[in-house]
């Protein structure tokens, strides 16, 4: 299946830091971009263990928005 996009924002820093350790530590997650200023990361991996790993990144509290967009493979420039 297509990895996926996420865009996850918390309440303040320090949840932002503890959710970046997380995403970072997990194998499936092909790259990551935490966005201090707006306590923002989003990251790519495909949707059965992204979910899992936000659902965990919830539990820990802070999470304040979480959306997800399907990756769709860009047509091949002749």
């Amino acid at each position: 299946m297509a990895p996926h996009v996420y865009f996850l924002r918390f309440g303040n820093t320090t949840d932002l830091r503890r959710a970046f350790d997380r995403i970072l530590d997990s194998p499936d997650v092909d790259s990551c971009i935490v966005e201090a200023e707006e306590t923002r990361v989003r990251f790519f991996a495909p949707p059965a263990p992204a979910e899992k790993l936000i659902e965990s990144i919830y539990e820990d509290g802070g999470l304040t928005w979480c959306s997800r967009h399907r990756l769709e493979k860009l047509p091949e420039t002749p």
